[in-house]
Protein backbone atom coordinates (compact mmCIF):
# COMPACT_ATOMS: atom_id res chain seq x y z
CA UNK A 1 0.00 0.00 0.00
CA UNK A 2 1.45 3.34 -0.86
CA UNK A 3 2.07 5.67 1.41
CA UNK A 4 -0.57 9.00 2.22
CA UNK A 5 1.59 11.42 0.42
CA UNK A 6 1.63 9.66 -2.65
CA UNK A 7 -2.13 9.89 -2.68
CA UNK A 8 -2.12 13.53 -1.39
CA UNK A 9 0.04 14.44 -4.64
CA UNK A 10 -2.08 12.53 -6.91
CA UNK A 11 -5.16 14.51 -6.23
CA UNK A 12 -3.07 17.89 -5.04
CA UNK A 13 -5.19 21.02 -6.36
CA UNK A 14 -8.95 19.55 -6.01
CA UNK A 15 -11.56 18.64 -3.53
CA UNK A 16 -10.03 14.79 -3.29
CA UNK A 17 -7.56 16.85 -1.77
CA UNK A 18 -10.15 17.84 1.13
CA UNK A 19 -12.35 14.92 1.33
CA UNK A 20 -10.82 12.23 -0.17
CA UNK A 21 -7.05 12.15 0.47
CA UNK A 22 -8.02 13.07 4.04
CA UNK A 23 -10.52 10.37 4.41
CA UNK A 24 -9.60 7.66 2.32
CA UNK A 25 -5.79 7.66 2.46
CA UNK A 26 -3.89 4.41 3.79
CA UNK A 27 -3.02 4.86 7.15
CA UNK A 28 0.60 3.36 7.37
CA UNK A 29 3.32 2.91 5.24
CA UNK A 30 5.40 1.05 8.15
CA UNK A 31 3.21 -1.44 10.80
CA UNK A 32 5.74 0.79 13.41
CA UNK A 33 4.41 4.26 11.89
CA UNK A 34 1.66 6.35 13.77
CA UNK A 35 -0.12 8.07 10.55
CA UNK A 36 -2.89 10.48 11.07
CA UNK A 37 -5.26 10.83 8.43
CA UNK A 38 -4.69 14.32 6.55
CA UNK A 39 -7.69 16.84 8.02
CA UNK A 40 -10.14 18.11 5.94
CA UNK A 41 -9.88 22.14 5.01
CA UNK A 42 -12.98 23.54 3.28
CA UNK A 43 -10.87 25.98 1.88
CA UNK A 44 -9.09 23.85 0.02
CA UNK A 45 -11.97 23.18 -2.50
CA UNK A 46 -11.77 24.29 -5.96
CA UNK A 47 -14.60 26.26 -7.53
CA UNK A 48 -16.26 23.33 -9.60
CA UNK A 49 -19.84 23.44 -10.51
CA UNK A 50 -21.69 21.99 -8.29
CA UNK A 51 -23.45 18.72 -9.28
CA UNK A 52 -27.53 18.93 -9.04
CA UNK A 53 -29.87 17.27 -6.64
CA UNK A 54 -30.54 14.35 -9.26
CA UNK A 55 -28.63 11.89 -10.91
CA UNK A 56 -27.05 12.57 -14.01
CA UNK A 57 -24.66 12.83 -16.18
CA UNK A 58 -23.55 16.03 -13.87
CA UNK A 59 -21.38 13.47 -12.50
CA UNK A 60 -18.26 12.11 -14.39
CA UNK A 61 -19.41 8.42 -16.08
CA UNK A 62 -22.34 8.12 -13.94
CA UNK A 63 -24.58 5.83 -15.82
CA UNK A 64 -28.23 7.81 -14.54
CA UNK A 65 -31.08 6.26 -12.77
CA UNK A 66 -33.95 5.10 -14.87
CA UNK A 67 -35.93 5.03 -12.77
CA UNK A 68 -35.76 8.45 -10.35
CA UNK A 69 -38.79 10.37 -11.52
CA UNK A 70 -40.94 7.39 -11.50
CA UNK A 71 -40.15 6.18 -7.91
CA UNK A 72 -40.92 9.85 -6.14
CA UNK A 73 -44.42 9.19 -8.31
CA UNK A 74 -45.11 5.81 -7.65
CA UNK A 75 -45.39 5.04 -11.51
CA UNK A 76 -44.11 1.25 -11.21
CA UNK A 77 -44.27 -1.43 -8.75
CA UNK A 78 -41.79 -3.85 -7.14
CA UNK A 79 -41.71 -6.53 -9.79
CA UNK A 80 -42.70 -4.40 -13.29
CA UNK A 81 -39.67 -2.58 -13.92
CA UNK A 82 -38.48 -2.10 -17.52
CA UNK A 83 -35.26 -3.17 -17.70
CA UNK A 84 -32.43 -0.31 -18.72
CA UNK A 85 -30.08 -0.41 -21.44
CA UNK A 86 -26.83 -1.31 -20.43
CA UNK A 87 -24.33 1.27 -22.05
CA UNK A 88 -21.22 -0.08 -23.19
CA UNK A 89 -18.48 -0.32 -20.96
CA UNK A 90 -15.72 2.31 -22.26
CA UNK A 91 -12.05 1.09 -23.16
CA UNK A 92 -9.82 1.28 -20.16
CA UNK A 93 -12.46 2.25 -17.86
CA UNK A 94 -12.92 0.76 -14.06
CA UNK A 95 -16.58 0.37 -13.21
CA UNK A 96 -17.98 0.05 -10.24
CA UNK A 97 -21.96 -1.30 -9.69
CA UNK A 98 -24.27 -0.41 -6.79
CA UNK A 99 -26.42 -3.40 -5.95
CA UNK A 100 -29.28 -1.06 -4.38
CA UNK A 101 -33.01 -1.61 -3.50
CA UNK A 102 -34.14 1.16 -5.90
CA UNK A 103 -37.91 -0.32 -6.63
CA UNK A 104 -38.40 -1.91 -3.03
CA UNK A 105 -41.52 -2.19 -1.84
CA UNK A 106 -40.91 0.16 1.40
CA UNK A 107 -40.70 3.78 0.80
CA UNK A 108 -38.23 4.40 3.14
CA UNK A 109 -35.93 1.63 1.96
CA UNK A 110 -36.31 3.41 -1.45
CA UNK A 111 -35.40 6.51 0.12
CA UNK A 112 -32.58 4.97 1.65
CA UNK A 113 -31.34 3.30 -1.43
CA UNK A 114 -31.41 7.21 -3.58
CA UNK A 115 -29.57 8.35 -0.18
CA UNK A 116 -26.76 5.56 -0.83
CA UNK A 117 -26.30 6.23 -4.57
CA UNK A 118 -26.47 10.05 -3.83
CA UNK A 119 -23.63 9.30 -1.74
CA UNK A 120 -21.87 7.13 -4.49
CA UNK A 121 -22.22 10.01 -7.19
CA UNK A 122 -20.61 11.88 -4.48
CA UNK A 123 -17.79 10.86 -4.45
CA UNK A 124 -17.12 10.05 -7.92
CA UNK A 125 -17.79 13.80 -8.68
CA UNK A 126 -15.50 14.60 -5.48
CA UNK A 127 -12.06 12.41 -6.92
CA UNK A 128 -12.29 13.81 -10.44
CA UNK A 129 -11.14 10.23 -11.96
CA UNK A 130 -12.55 9.97 -15.76
CA UNK A 131 -11.87 6.37 -15.92
CA UNK A 132 -14.24 5.67 -13.23
CA UNK A 133 -17.67 4.45 -14.22
CA UNK A 134 -20.28 4.13 -11.81
CA UNK A 135 -23.59 2.03 -12.59
CA UNK A 136 -26.51 0.98 -10.72
CA UNK A 137 -28.50 -2.69 -11.08
CA UNK A 138 -31.81 -2.53 -8.97
CA UNK A 139 -32.51 -5.31 -6.20
CA UNK A 140 -35.90 -4.40 -5.88
CA UNK A 141 -35.15 -5.29 -1.98
CA UNK A 142 -35.49 -8.85 -2.12
CA UNK A 143 -32.53 -11.39 -2.02
CA UNK A 144 -33.97 -12.79 -5.49
CA UNK A 145 -33.66 -9.30 -6.59
CA UNK A 146 -30.51 -9.39 -5.36
CA UNK A 147 -29.53 -12.41 -7.04
CA UNK A 148 -30.25 -11.20 -10.47
CA UNK A 149 -28.53 -7.71 -9.91
CA UNK A 150 -25.26 -9.91 -9.20
CA UNK A 151 -25.52 -11.80 -12.30
CA UNK A 152 -26.00 -8.47 -14.29
CA UNK A 153 -23.57 -6.51 -12.81
CA UNK A 154 -20.79 -9.73 -13.62
CA UNK A 155 -22.41 -10.13 -16.86
CA UNK A 156 -21.60 -6.80 -17.82
CA UNK A 157 -18.04 -6.74 -16.47
CA UNK A 158 -18.02 -5.00 -13.20
CA UNK A 159 -14.73 -4.72 -11.58
CA UNK A 160 -16.49 -3.95 -8.44
CA UNK A 161 -19.77 -4.09 -6.76
CA UNK A 162 -21.20 -1.91 -3.43
CA UNK A 163 -23.49 -3.61 -2.05
CA UNK A 164 -26.17 -4.95 -1.67
CA UNK A 165 -28.13 -3.40 1.71
CA UNK A 166 -29.76 -6.26 3.64
CA UNK A 167 -27.99 -9.38 4.99
CA UNK A 168 -30.26 -11.78 3.30
CA UNK A 169 -29.55 -9.91 -0.13
CA UNK A 170 -25.60 -10.17 1.12
CA UNK A 171 -26.41 -14.11 1.76
CA UNK A 172 -28.10 -14.39 -1.67
CA UNK A 173 -25.53 -13.03 -3.83
CA UNK A 174 -22.50 -15.10 -1.80
CA UNK A 175 -22.87 -18.05 -4.36
CA UNK A 176 -22.74 -15.63 -7.52
CA UNK A 177 -19.22 -14.12 -6.12
CA UNK A 178 -17.91 -17.04 -4.72
CA UNK A 179 -16.04 -17.98 -8.18
CA UNK A 180 -15.90 -14.72 -9.37
CA UNK A 181 -12.76 -12.77 -9.10
CA UNK A 182 -14.75 -9.40 -8.08
CA UNK A 183 -15.41 -8.36 -4.92
CA UNK A 184 -18.26 -6.61 -2.96
CA UNK A 185 -18.48 -4.08 -0.69
CA UNK A 186 -21.96 -4.99 1.27
CA UNK A 187 -23.83 -2.78 3.63
CA UNK A 188 -24.54 -5.31 5.84
CA UNK A 189 -23.39 -5.49 9.53
CA UNK A 190 -24.38 -8.88 10.39
CA UNK A 191 -21.39 -10.56 10.70
CA UNK A 192 -22.52 -14.00 10.09
CA UNK A 193 -23.28 -13.36 6.49
CA UNK A 194 -19.55 -12.67 5.62
CA UNK A 195 -18.02 -14.68 3.37
CA UNK A 196 -15.79 -15.32 0.08
CA UNK A 197 -15.31 -12.20 -1.85
CA UNK A 198 -17.78 -10.12 0.20
CA UNK A 199 -16.39 -7.42 2.89
CA UNK A 200 -19.25 -5.89 5.18
CA UNK A 201 -18.54 -2.21 5.61
CA UNK A 202 -21.44 -1.89 7.93
CA UNK A 203 -20.78 -0.71 11.43
CA UNK A 204 -20.63 -4.32 13.14
CA UNK A 205 -22.46 -3.93 16.82
CA UNK A 206 -19.67 -6.38 18.31
CA UNK A 207 -17.13 -3.99 17.15
CA UNK A 208 -19.24 -1.52 19.09
CA UNK A 209 -19.27 -3.37 22.19
CA UNK A 210 -15.56 -4.26 22.18
CA UNK A 211 -14.72 -0.60 22.89
CA UNK A 212 -17.23 0.57 24.71
CA UNK A 213 -16.39 -2.54 27.31
CA UNK A 214 -12.58 -2.00 27.25
CA UNK A 215 -13.60 1.24 27.93
CA UNK A 216 -15.45 0.61 30.75
CA UNK A 217 -13.13 -2.01 32.90
CA UNK A 218 -9.94 0.39 31.85
CA UNK A 219 -12.05 2.93 34.30
CA UNK A 220 -12.49 0.02 36.81
CA UNK A 221 -16.14 -0.93 36.52
CA UNK A 222 -15.39 -4.36 36.00
CA UNK A 223 -19.19 -6.25 37.01
CA UNK A 224 -22.32 -5.33 34.09
CA UNK A 225 -25.61 -6.05 34.21
CA UNK A 226 -27.62 -6.20 30.94
CA UNK A 227 -30.66 -5.80 29.66
CA UNK A 228 -31.13 -7.54 25.72
CA UNK A 229 -34.11 -7.62 23.60
CA UNK A 230 -35.60 -10.79 22.47
CA UNK A 231 -35.03 -12.40 19.74
CA UNK A 232 -31.92 -13.47 17.33
CA UNK A 233 -30.57 -9.82 17.81
CA UNK A 234 -30.77 -10.17 21.50
CA UNK A 235 -29.10 -13.68 21.77
CA UNK A 236 -26.57 -12.62 19.19
CA UNK A 237 -25.45 -9.70 21.37
CA UNK A 238 -25.74 -12.04 24.89
CA UNK A 239 -22.87 -14.30 23.65
CA UNK A 240 -20.80 -11.37 22.03
CA UNK A 241 -21.16 -9.52 25.42
CA UNK A 242 -20.65 -12.52 27.83
CA UNK A 243 -17.42 -13.29 25.92
CA UNK A 244 -15.87 -9.59 25.52
CA UNK A 245 -16.95 -9.24 28.95
CA UNK A 246 -14.54 -12.11 30.60
CA UNK A 247 -11.80 -11.46 27.74
CA UNK A 248 -11.40 -7.83 29.38
CA UNK A 249 -11.18 -9.15 33.11
CA UNK A 250 -14.44 -8.29 33.78
CA UNK A 251 -17.80 -10.38 34.97
CA UNK A 252 -21.06 -10.39 34.11
CA UNK A 253 -22.93 -10.77 36.45
CA UNK A 254 -27.06 -10.70 35.77
CA UNK A 255 -28.67 -10.90 32.46
CA UNK A 256 -32.53 -9.66 31.34
CA UNK A 257 -34.40 -10.36 28.55
CA UNK A 258 -37.22 -7.96 28.18
CA UNK A 259 -39.93 -7.62 24.89
CA UNK A 260 -40.51 -5.17 22.16
CA UNK A 261 -43.52 -3.80 23.64
CA UNK A 262 -43.15 -1.66 26.96
CA UNK A 263 -45.39 -2.52 29.44
CA UNK A 264 -43.33 -6.09 29.20
CA UNK A 265 -40.35 -3.65 30.16
CA UNK A 266 -41.20 -3.51 33.54
CA UNK A 267 -40.69 -6.67 34.69
CA UNK A 268 -37.11 -7.72 33.10
CA UNK A 269 -35.76 -4.03 34.34
CA UNK A 270 -37.77 -4.76 37.93
CA UNK A 271 -35.58 -7.98 38.39
CA UNK A 272 -32.41 -6.81 37.00
CA UNK A 273 -32.59 -3.76 39.78
CA UNK A 274 -33.22 -6.16 42.57
CA UNK A 275 -36.10 -4.22 43.39
CA UNK A 276 -38.10 -6.74 45.28
CA UNK A 277 -35.00 -7.84 47.47
CA UNK A 278 -34.05 -4.68 47.98
CA UNK A 279 -37.71 -3.42 48.76
CA UNK A 280 -37.24 -5.87 52.02
CA UNK A 281 -34.39 -5.31 52.90
CA UNK A 282 -35.58 -1.35 53.01
CA UNK A 283 -38.78 -2.59 55.48
CA UNK A 284 -36.47 -4.80 57.53
CA UNK A 285 -34.19 -1.95 58.36
CA UNK A 286 -37.51 0.57 58.93
CA UNK A 287 -38.88 -1.94 61.34
CA UNK A 288 -35.55 -2.25 63.24
CA UNK A 289 -35.06 1.13 63.64
CA UNK A 290 -38.65 1.80 64.89
CA UNK A 291 -37.90 -0.98 67.23
CA UNK A 292 -34.85 0.64 68.99
CA UNK A 293 -36.42 3.91 68.63
CA UNK A 294 -39.28 2.18 70.83
CA UNK A 295 -36.90 1.34 73.46
CA UNK A 296 -35.58 4.65 74.20
CA UNK A 297 -38.43 6.85 73.47
CA UNK A 298 -41.00 7.61 76.65
CA UNK A 299 -43.82 5.17 76.93
CA UNK A 300 -46.95 5.59 75.77
CA UNK A 301 -45.22 7.74 73.13
CA UNK A 302 -47.41 8.24 69.72
CA UNK A 303 -45.87 6.43 66.43
CA UNK A 304 -45.87 9.82 64.80
CA UNK A 305 -43.85 11.64 67.61
CA UNK A 306 -41.05 8.44 67.84
CA UNK A 307 -38.21 9.75 66.30
CA UNK A 308 -39.30 13.31 67.22
CA UNK A 309 -38.98 12.49 71.12
CA UNK A 310 -35.59 10.88 70.73
CA UNK A 311 -33.98 13.48 68.75
CA UNK A 312 -32.11 15.04 71.38
CA UNK A 313 -30.76 11.39 72.57
CA UNK A 314 -30.19 9.67 69.36
CA UNK A 315 -29.66 12.16 66.70
CA UNK A 316 -27.87 9.50 64.36
CA UNK A 317 -30.94 7.17 64.46
CA UNK A 318 -33.33 9.61 63.72
CA UNK A 319 -31.00 11.27 61.08
CA UNK A 320 -30.65 7.23 59.57
CA UNK A 321 -34.41 6.71 59.97
CA UNK A 322 -35.30 10.01 58.38
CA UNK A 323 -32.57 8.87 55.04
CA UNK A 324 -34.54 5.82 55.36
CA UNK A 325 -38.07 6.99 54.41
CA UNK A 326 -37.10 9.34 51.26
CA UNK A 327 -35.87 6.07 49.32
CA UNK A 328 -37.59 2.62 48.61
CA UNK A 329 -35.03 0.29 48.59
CA UNK A 330 -31.42 -0.41 50.43
CA UNK A 331 -28.73 -2.63 49.65
CA UNK A 332 -26.20 -2.33 46.91
CA UNK A 333 -26.49 -3.43 43.46
CA UNK A 334 -23.93 -6.02 42.49
CA UNK A 335 -22.86 -4.61 39.22
CA UNK A 336 -21.61 -1.24 38.14
CA UNK A 337 -22.35 -0.83 34.46
CA UNK A 338 -26.10 -1.52 33.08
CA UNK A 339 -25.11 -2.25 29.20
CA UNK A 340 -28.39 -1.78 26.77
CA UNK A 341 -27.84 -2.11 23.06
CA UNK A 342 -31.03 -1.10 21.64
CA UNK A 343 -31.57 2.52 20.49
CA UNK A 344 -35.11 4.49 19.60
CA UNK A 345 -37.83 4.15 20.76
CA UNK A 346 -36.77 0.76 22.93
CA UNK A 347 -33.89 2.78 24.40
CA UNK A 348 -36.32 6.16 25.72
CA UNK A 349 -39.16 3.46 26.77
CA UNK A 350 -35.82 1.16 28.41
CA UNK A 351 -33.68 3.68 30.09
CA UNK A 352 -36.67 5.43 32.84
CA UNK A 353 -37.42 2.40 34.21
CA UNK A 354 -33.86 1.97 35.66
CA UNK A 355 -34.01 5.29 37.91
CA UNK A 356 -37.72 4.27 38.95
CA UNK A 357 -36.45 0.88 40.32
CA UNK A 358 -34.03 2.79 41.87
CA UNK A 359 -30.89 2.08 39.54
CA UNK A 360 -29.44 5.52 39.45
CA UNK A 361 -27.12 6.40 37.09
CA UNK A 362 -25.20 8.53 39.18
CA UNK A 363 -24.03 5.45 40.32
CA UNK A 364 -24.02 3.08 37.87
CA UNK A 365 -22.62 3.38 34.60
CA UNK A 366 -25.13 3.10 31.51
CA UNK A 367 -23.36 1.44 28.19
CA UNK A 368 -24.60 1.28 24.78
CA UNK A 369 -23.68 0.84 21.17
CA UNK A 370 -23.73 3.13 18.15
CA UNK A 371 -26.96 3.29 17.74
CA UNK A 372 -26.83 5.53 20.59
CA UNK A 373 -25.16 8.39 18.52
CA UNK A 374 -28.57 10.30 18.68
CA UNK A 375 -28.41 14.09 19.33
CA UNK A 376 -31.78 13.39 20.90
CA UNK A 377 -30.99 11.62 23.36
CA UNK A 378 -29.56 14.28 25.41
CA UNK A 379 -33.07 14.37 26.11
CA UNK A 380 -33.69 11.86 28.15
CA UNK A 381 -32.29 12.61 31.49
CA UNK A 382 -31.51 8.84 32.93
CA UNK A 383 -29.06 8.70 30.03
CA UNK A 384 -27.23 11.74 31.01
CA UNK A 385 -23.23 10.38 31.59
CA UNK A 386 -23.93 6.87 29.65
CA UNK A 387 -21.27 5.77 26.92
CA UNK A 388 -21.37 4.30 23.85
CA UNK A 389 -18.54 3.55 21.17
CA UNK A 390 -19.44 4.99 17.55
CA UNK A 391 -16.93 6.79 15.05
CA UNK A 392 -15.93 10.34 15.72
CA UNK A 393 -18.33 12.36 14.19
CA UNK A 394 -16.18 15.71 13.22
CA UNK A 395 -15.60 13.88 9.73
CA UNK A 396 -19.16 13.10 9.47
CA UNK A 397 -20.60 16.68 10.17
CA UNK A 398 -18.05 18.00 7.38
CA UNK A 399 -19.26 15.05 4.75
CA UNK A 400 -23.10 15.62 5.80
CA UNK A 401 -22.31 19.69 5.54
CA UNK A 402 -21.07 18.65 1.96
CA UNK A 403 -23.40 16.29 1.19
CA UNK A 404 -26.24 19.09 2.35
CA UNK A 405 -24.77 21.86 0.56
CA UNK A 406 -25.04 19.84 -3.08
CA UNK A 407 -28.49 17.49 -2.33
CA UNK A 408 -30.22 20.37 -0.14
CA UNK A 409 -30.98 17.76 2.11
CA UNK A 410 -29.24 16.07 5.30
CA UNK A 411 -28.01 11.98 4.10
CA UNK A 412 -29.15 9.26 5.93
CA UNK A 413 -26.31 7.73 8.47
CA UNK A 414 -25.14 5.01 6.17
CA UNK A 415 -24.42 7.56 3.64
CA UNK A 416 -20.71 7.52 4.45
CA UNK A 417 -20.73 3.88 3.73
CA UNK A 418 -21.33 4.28 0.34
CA UNK A 419 -19.29 7.33 -0.24
CA UNK A 420 -16.05 5.57 1.50
CA UNK A 421 -16.66 2.17 -0.51
CA UNK A 422 -16.51 4.55 -3.98
CA UNK A 423 -13.71 6.95 -2.28
CA UNK A 424 -11.68 3.39 -1.53
CA UNK A 425 -12.38 1.83 -5.68
CA UNK A 426 -10.29 5.58 -6.22
CA UNK A 427 -7.84 5.08 -4.09
CA UNK A 428 -7.24 1.59 -4.83
CA UNK A 429 -7.61 1.93 -8.48
CA UNK A 430 -5.33 4.81 -8.71
CA UNK A 431 -2.01 3.48 -6.67
CA UNK A 432 -2.62 -0.17 -8.37
CA UNK A 433 -3.60 0.49 -12.18
CA UNK A 434 -3.66 -3.41 -12.93
CA UNK A 435 -6.20 -5.66 -10.31
CA UNK A 436 -6.65 -2.72 -7.71
CA UNK A 437 -9.17 -5.21 -5.89
CA UNK A 438 -7.33 -8.28 -5.42
CA UNK A 439 -7.88 -9.90 -1.99
CA UNK A 440 -3.86 -8.91 -1.02
CA UNK A 441 -4.71 -5.32 -1.51
CA UNK A 442 -8.45 -4.69 -0.16
CA UNK A 443 -7.01 -6.32 3.14
CA UNK A 444 -4.02 -4.34 3.60
CA UNK A 445 -3.16 -4.67 7.76
CA UNK A 446 -2.62 -1.04 7.77
CA UNK A 447 -6.74 -0.25 6.64
CA UNK A 448 -7.45 3.32 5.30
CA UNK A 449 -8.83 6.19 7.17
CA UNK A 450 -12.57 7.27 5.88
CA UNK A 451 -15.12 9.65 7.00
CA UNK A 452 -16.07 6.99 9.89
CA UNK A 453 -12.23 6.69 11.08
CA UNK A 454 -9.88 4.17 10.37
CA UNK A 455 -11.08 0.51 8.22
CA UNK A 456 -9.04 -2.22 7.71
CA UNK A 457 -11.33 -5.16 5.80
CA UNK A 458 -9.98 -8.52 7.32
CA UNK A 459 -9.91 -11.83 5.47
CA UNK A 460 -12.97 -13.03 6.65
CA UNK A 461 -14.69 -10.53 4.93
CA UNK A 462 -15.38 -8.33 8.10
CA UNK A 463 -14.69 -4.31 8.41
CA UNK A 464 -12.60 -3.51 11.35
CA UNK A 465 -12.48 0.07 12.52
CA UNK A 466 -11.34 2.49 14.90
CA UNK A 467 -13.91 3.82 17.36
CA UNK A 468 -14.01 6.76 20.05
CA UNK A 469 -16.04 6.35 23.04
CA UNK A 470 -18.87 8.81 23.54
CA UNK A 471 -20.64 10.28 26.79
CA UNK A 472 -24.26 11.85 26.64
CA UNK A 473 -24.99 15.05 28.04
CA UNK A 474 -27.66 17.28 28.27
CA UNK A 475 -27.06 20.01 25.19
CA UNK A 476 -23.92 17.73 23.55
CA UNK A 477 -22.17 14.47 23.81
CA UNK A 478 -18.57 14.78 25.22
CA UNK A 479 -15.12 12.69 23.66
CA UNK A 480 -14.60 10.39 26.53
CA UNK A 481 -11.54 8.36 24.34
CA UNK A 482 -10.46 9.46 21.07
CA UNK A 483 -11.09 7.12 18.25
CA UNK A 484 -7.27 5.84 17.27
CA UNK A 485 -5.61 7.71 14.22
CA UNK A 486 -3.50 4.17 13.33
CA UNK A 487 -4.22 0.54 13.18
CA UNK A 488 -1.01 0.46 15.04
CA UNK A 489 -2.56 2.63 18.26
CA UNK A 490 -5.19 0.58 17.58
CA UNK A 491 -3.75 -2.36 18.51
CA UNK A 492 -1.71 -1.15 21.18
CA UNK A 493 -4.51 -0.09 23.02
CA UNK A 494 -5.83 -3.54 22.77
CA UNK A 495 -2.46 -4.98 24.02
CA UNK A 496 -2.89 -2.25 27.11
CA UNK A 497 -6.45 -4.22 27.51
CA UNK A 498 -5.44 -7.26 27.35
CA UNK A 499 -3.01 -6.77 30.00
CA UNK A 500 -5.13 -5.31 32.38
CA UNK A 501 -8.15 -8.30 32.16
CA UNK A 502 -4.49 -10.42 32.86
CA UNK A 503 -4.37 -8.33 35.86
CA UNK A 504 -7.54 -8.59 36.58
CA UNK A 505 -8.02 -12.13 36.36
CA UNK A 506 -5.21 -12.52 38.38
CA UNK A 507 -6.45 -10.99 41.02
CA UNK A 508 -9.73 -12.75 41.00
CA UNK A 509 -8.10 -16.18 40.99
CA UNK A 510 -5.66 -15.15 43.99
CA UNK A 511 -9.40 -14.04 45.85
CA UNK A 512 -10.76 -17.08 45.22
CA UNK A 513 -7.78 -18.87 46.09
CA UNK A 514 -7.41 -17.84 49.84
CA UNK A 515 -11.16 -17.93 49.97
CA UNK A 516 -10.73 -21.66 49.46
CA UNK A 517 -11.73 -21.79 45.98
CA UNK A 518 -14.94 -20.09 46.52
CA UNK A 519 -15.24 -16.55 44.68
CA UNK A 520 -16.09 -13.64 47.01
CA UNK A 521 -17.14 -10.16 46.19
CA UNK A 522 -15.03 -7.42 47.87
CA UNK A 523 -17.49 -6.05 50.69
CA UNK A 524 -18.54 -2.39 50.54
CA UNK A 525 -19.69 0.27 52.57
CA UNK A 526 -23.32 0.35 52.76
CA UNK A 527 -24.89 3.72 51.53
CA UNK A 528 -28.57 4.59 50.46
CA UNK A 529 -29.68 4.95 47.08
CA UNK A 530 -30.21 8.61 46.24
CA UNK A 531 -34.02 10.04 46.78
CA UNK A 532 -36.11 9.67 43.50
CA UNK A 533 -36.83 12.99 42.29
Amino acid sequence: MQSIKFFTKFFRGSFALALVAGVLAGCAASPDAKRQPISLDPGARPQVEAPTNSATDTYPHTVANPYEGAFAQGAFGANDLPAPDTPPRPAGAITITLLLPMSSADENVRALANTLLQAAQLALFDVSRPELLLRVQDTGGTPGGAQTAARLALAAGTDLIVGPLFATSVQAVAPVLATASVPALAFSNDRSVASRNIWLLGFIPEDNIDRAIAQTIGQGLTRFGALLPQGAYGERLGRTLDERIARYGGELVQVEIYPPDAPGMFDPVKRLAQYETRRAAHAEEMARLEAEAKLLAPPDTASENLFDSIRDIAPELVSNYEALKRVETLGEIPYDAVFMPEGGLALRNLAPLLPYFDVDPRRVKFVGTGLWDDPELGQEPPLHGGWYAAPDAALWRKFSDHYADKFQTRPARLASIAYDAVALAARLSAVHANAPFRPQTLTDPNGFAGIDGILRLTPKGLAERGLAVHEIRRKKTVLVSPAPASFVERDRRMQAALALAATLQTQRANMMQEAGGFEVTPAEPLSLPAPRQ
